[in-house]
């Protein structure tokens, strides 16, 4: 019992030595119920299984200032004005161990380059909406990338690295520019934190399971059992938001909105009165304040840049959620908003597909009438004068439903701080 107790309050002390700061970022949470998905084993670092044909694993983006530009009058896209600038990488060939991540230096692995994400957004009137989505399907596939999601007049594609401002300006020639957007973020941190704490659970439940081996008494093995177990899942939550860090990396992310020269007819009298709610988009960001006070656990799956401008945490399939506040005005309660949003949802012609309430948020999942639809959650707390809107934007049918019940859960802990 004594060699148990000594043990356990080493593997404690050890880990919380090793977490540091990070354990307050809230990168890679607990393992919540319904999280997770089929894992590859992809070296040291395992990767999501998806279908269709295996993806190449490019080199890193090399040499790109982070900026913002915008050619229209457009809130900003998150963008920082920090410039981030990546080193070089040699071409992709197969690492293994501290090779394939870095050195290791006082118990974290750290990368052997700065670790950049890229995020691109494109605004285009093009004459026939069609021609520029089958243009822009080819052109990513040419590049060595490939379509995440394509639904009525967006499309967002995943790009090599390496390729990522040759592709945003091939886009950008399919229709004229009206909106231009860049944002960097620095993961860097993130992925050395990640990365030490994998290492000291790997390293703690080897350590149990050789005592589980010299263990006779069963309360002993059991007690021994159960801490295997959450080590387990620990390390599966790790290994999962590591992967999707290393997909975001891998492949930066360029949302293209395409507006037909000759729009539809469409009536505008019944549009929302209150201008952010008219200014909700599932695919791009339009409430930027209160990154800083939002409290949310999210799936494991998801990693949050707590470096952004604006609350963000996404999965590698692109699900999103983005939280913030505007003013409650005027002074409303939940219903209240939550009948504005409808409200607006319902003359933009979108489908409602569930509403209910998590926590103290009450939330609308609306769907687009499209062949290929993308979801969209939209949920509000009412607190005095801020109204706190949580926006989750699901690419894909398949995200939704790989992703809804994780995402509710973690609803049900939003706070703020």
């Amino acid at each position: 019992m004594r060699r148990l107790l000594l043990l356990c309050i080493t593997v404690w002390l050890t880990a919380c030595g090793s977490s540091g700061r990070y354990a307050e970022r809230s990168y890679a949470p607990e393992p919540q119920a319904g999280t997770g998905g089929a894992m590859a084993d992809d070296g040291d670092f395992p990767r999501p299984v998806s279908a269709g044909p295996p993806r190449p694993s490019p080199a890193r983006a090399q040499g790109y200032a982070s900026r913002e530009v915008q050619t229209s009058k457009s809130k900003s896209y998150a963008g920082s004005d920090r410039t981030y600038q990546s080193q070089p990488q040699q071409q992709a060939q197969t690492k293994t161990g501290s090779q394939q991540t870095g050195e290791i230096k006082g118990g974290k692995t750290q990368p052997a380059e700065a670790l950049v994400v890229y995020m691109g957004y494109l605004k285009l009137r093009v004459r026939r909406v069609l021609e520029a989505l089958d243009a822009i399907t080819k052109a990513t596939e040419k590049a060595g990338g490939y379509v995440e999601s394509m639904s009525a007049n967006v499309v967002i594609v995943r790009v090599p690295g390496a390729d990522f401002e040759r592709a945003l300006a091939g886009f950008a020639e399919y229709g004229e520019v009206l909106d231009r957007r860049v944002k960097a973020l620095d993961v860097t941190s993130a992925f050395t934190d990640l990365s030490g704490r994998l290492q000291v659970a790997r390293e703690s439940r080897t350590r149990l399971l050789k005592l589980l081996a010299e263990v006779k008494e069963p309360e002993e093995r059991l007690r021994i059992l159960q801490e295997v177990k959450r080590l387990s899942e620990q390390i599966e939550s790790l290994e999962s938001t590591l992967a999707t860090l290393r997909n975001l990396v891998d492949y930066f992310t360029i949302t293209i909105e395409l507006v037909p020269v000759v729009a539809e007819t469409r009536t505008e009298a019944r549009r929302s009165p209150f201008e952010w709610v008219r200014e909700l988009k599932a695919h791009i960001e339009s409430i930027e304040d209160g990154r800083k006070k939002v409290d949310l656990t999210v799936p494991p799956s998801f990693v949050v840049f707590d470096k952004a401008r604006s609350y963000r945490a996404q999965a590698a399939d692109t699900t999103t959620i983005r939280a913030g506040f505007v003013d409650n005005e005027p002074l409303g309660d939940n219903a209240f908003w939550a009948g504005a949003v409808a409200y607006e949802m319902d003359a933009r012609d979108e489908e409602s597909v569930a509403m209910g309430t998590a926590g103290a948020t009450q939330w609308h999942v609306w769907r687009n009438k499209d062949v290929r639809p993308r979801y969209y959650l939209v949920g509000v707390m009412a607190l005095d004068k801020k109204l706190w809107v949580i926006e989750v934007f699901y690419p894909t049918e398949d995200a939704f439903k790989r992703h809804e019940t994780a995402v509710l859960k973690a609803l049900e802990g939003f706070k703020v701080k």
